[in-house]
């Protein structure tokens, strides 16, 4: 795979193909595999893709994605998760979470003093 080629979104096949979210590509186990072994790594953990429950495994293993943000825009209510790896033992252990309730300011409370606009 080129240097320069933005892959994004693993898929159940192999190969590479455009991206069903309209930006890079996705990318199959055999991509994955081929990877990790080039770069002596067990897997990749990758982010930013919505998850229902806030985490979610391809690849045989090889490839995770982890989504933090638990009801993704106040409306896809999916859970959030966060990896944990401990020491020498590189099996990853996931935990989700749920979203809470957000507090009553109106949005962007914050954002003019955080920029300097009044």
């Amino acid at each position: 795979m080129p240097k320069n080629e933005r892959v994004s979104d693993p898929q159940p096949i192999d190969g590479r193909s455009p991206s069903k979210r309209g930006v890079g590509c996705q990318f199959g186990p055999d991509v994955t595999a081929k990877w990790c072994k080039e770069n002596g790594v067990e897997y990749v953990v990758r982010s930013h893709e919505v998850k229902p429950e806030g985490y979610e495994s391809h690849h045989n293993g090889q490839c995770y994605t982890v989504f933090s943000a638990p009801n993704y825009c106040d409306q896809m209510n999916n859970k959030g998760a966060f990896i944990t790896i401990t020491g020498d033992n590189l099996t990853p252990r996931f935990t989700p979470f749920d979203a809470v309730p957000h507090p009553k300011l109106p949005p962007m409370a914050y954002a003019n003093s955080l920029f300097g606009f009044n």
